[in-house]
Order: structure tokens, then sequence, then C-alpha cells
């Protein structure tokens, strides 16, 4: 009695077997795939709307942003235009240079208890000199500790303002005084008028002025030969 079984409808079902399981795992990752770039581009797109939104924003904070900056030169400018209106009012109240000074001056005559009308006399009378004589030159010998001869006096406006002066010795490489006066230290000066006497200490040159008989005598007392000091002066109309 033959057998029923076939061994080549075994192979066949093997290669049967075989084929579908191919084609299943084929369809697995075909399906794989296909859902892989799906969501690939699923999260493209929401990455893209994600950007856009960004961007978006971006442009939106980069626009206010200008805004400020615009404020902010109007701002500035305004407040620079200001500053300057400002300062031109604060110069014309509170003058700056010379004319501070005068003003400070002015002020401290007035604290002082000068009358308004006289310091106002003496300004107007202040005027640019006129009738000025040419300069002249004359000299004296300052007096030291260690100087033994007799004074030595300037005498200008036929007696009417006396000019000398006394200094410290210069000293020689031995330390020890000598006879004449040290220009690189103080002096003193004294211009004599009738009993006044004004004088004035300091460094050379020294300037001073005096007024006597209507004119105004202007000195200026600066170093000269050995021992002596000259003086250069001039005289104009006064007031």
């Amino acid at each position: 009695m033959l057998s029923d079984y076939d061994p080549s409808a075994r192979y066949r079902n093997r290669a049967a077997q075989r084929v579908s399981r191919l084609f299943s795992t084929l369809i697995v990752i075909v399906m794989s795939a296909v859902v892989g770039f799906w969501l690939g581009g699923q999260f493209a797109a929401e990455q893209q709307i994600s950007y856009r939104e960004q961007a978006k924003s971006l442009e939106e904070q980069n626009d206010l942003l200008q805004e400020t900056v615009t404020e902010l030169r109007a701002e500035a400018q305004t407040a620079n235009t200001r500053y300057i209106q400002l300062k031109k009012d604060y110069d014309a109240q509170i003058p700056e240079g010379p004319m501070q000074g005068l003003v400070t001056l002015v002020r401290e005559q007035l604290d002082q208890g000068m009358a308004p009308e006289r310091l106002a006399f003496l300004i107007r009378s202040a005027r640019p000199p006129t009738d000025c004589t040419q300069p002249e030159t004359k000299r004296f010998i300052v007096s030291t500790p260690a100087y033994k001869g007799p004074q030595s006096v300037v005498s200008v406006a036929d007696g009417a303002v006396r000019v000398y002066g006394e200094g410290a010795s210069a000293r020689n490489e031995q330390g020890q005084p000598e006879a004449w006066f040290d220009p690189g230290k103080k002096i003193t000066v004294h211009f004599k008028s009738g009993e006044k006497v004004d004088t004035k200490k300091g460094t050379l040159p020294i300037k001073h002025s005096v007024v006597v008989g209507g004119r105004e005598y202007r000195f200026t007392v600066e170093q000269g030969s050995r021992s002596f000091a000259r003086v250069v002066f001039d005289s104009c109309a006064y007031p």
C-alpha cells in the first residue's frame, strides 16, 4: 500500500511560508518607513510653524526696540536742546571769566558797606587811560641787612612820589651774606606820596599805581643789574 506523504508538497509549503514571512517583513518595513516619513514630516511642519512664530516674535520685538530707540533719540535731542538753553540762561545770569571776578568783587565791596552810588561812580570813572606819557626808566639800590650805604630812592613827579625798597641778602658759595639783594626772593617796595605810603611785598616784577595831582602814575619794579631794581613808569590823566 502506497503512503500519502508527498515530499514536494512539503517543500512547497515551506517555500510558501518563507515567502509569506518575507512579504510580512517587507510590509512591516514599508509601513515603518511610511510612518517614519509621516512623523518626520509632521515634526518638520511643527518646527517650521515654531520657527515662523519665533521669527514673528523677534520681528515684533525688533519693531518695539526701533520705536524705543526713536523715542530715546527724540528725548535726548529735546534734553540737549533744553541743556543748551539752560546754559545760556545760566551764563546770562552768572557770568564766567573776568566778568565773574568783577561781579564777585562788586558784591564784596557792597557787603563791606560801600555805597552803591560811590561804586557806580568809580566803575564809570574806570575808562581807558588817556593823555599818557612815554614810559621812563629809573633805578634804585635795594637795601639789604648787609648793605651799609645810604638809602636809594627813585623820585618822580617832582618828588611827589618816591619809590624805595629792601630785600634779602644774596649768599656767596660759603653761605655768607652779600651786600646786594637776592632777586629770586621776595622784596618789599614802598611807594610814598605825601604822608601816604603804599607797601607791596612779593617777587619781582611788582606793579603798582599812585594817583597824584590828577594823574595816575603806573609803576613796574623789576630786576636790574646787581644791587639795583629797575623802575619803569608812565602817567595818564585821572580819572
